[in-house]
């Protein structure tokens, strides 16, 4: 079974909610979301069964969520620590 919206949103931080909302609009019915996680500092969504147009999109999805704060959604940059995490100044020192 392919992974809910609601399901998405509850596997990253909510400040990329807008970003999965984005994917999940323009995802055709016959998609198949097998993954959607953080790595690196950028969100990552898995499809199948899509066209090629699609996995451009996700791309530009990826390369924007590295800018896009991962808690609050505000504007952000990936942060070291244990993890590469991108976050805005405020959440990088909670």
């Amino acid at each position: 079974m392919s992974i809910s919206r609601e399901d998405a949103r509850l596997m990253v931080g909510r400040g990329w909610g807008l970003l999965i909302n984005r994917i999940y609009d323009r995802l055709p019915l016959s998609a198949y979301v097998s993954d959607v996680k953080e790595k690196y500092g950028s969100l990552r969504v898995y499809i199948d069964n899509v066209d090629q147009g699609i996995y451009d999109f996700l791309d530009g999805i990826e390369r924007e969520s590295c800018s896009v704060c991962e808690e609050c959604g505000e504007r952000g940059k990936p942060r070291k620590g244990g993890w590469i995490k991108t976050l805005c100044d405020r959440c990088a020192v909670k």
